[in-house]
């Protein structure tokens, strides 16, 4: 499973599911964490491009 699948997996569950507050709190938690990550990743991504766009140049 893809990152954003499972942040929006999880957007899903915190929205429509029950929970109590130490689950609340921790699946908020592990879906910052997969944002970090996901923003992370789309920052090497461009750095990445960049560098391949510099490099045709």
């Amino acid at each position: 499973m893809t990152t954003i699948d499972q942040v929006n997996e999880l957007r899903a569950e915190l929205r429509s599911c029950y929970f109590t507050k130490e689950e609340r709190a921790k699946a908020e938690a592990e879906l910052a964490a997969l944002i970090a990550q996901a923003r992370a990743g789309d920052e090497q991504f461009e750095r990445e491009i960049e560098i391949i766009l510099a490099n045709l140049e």
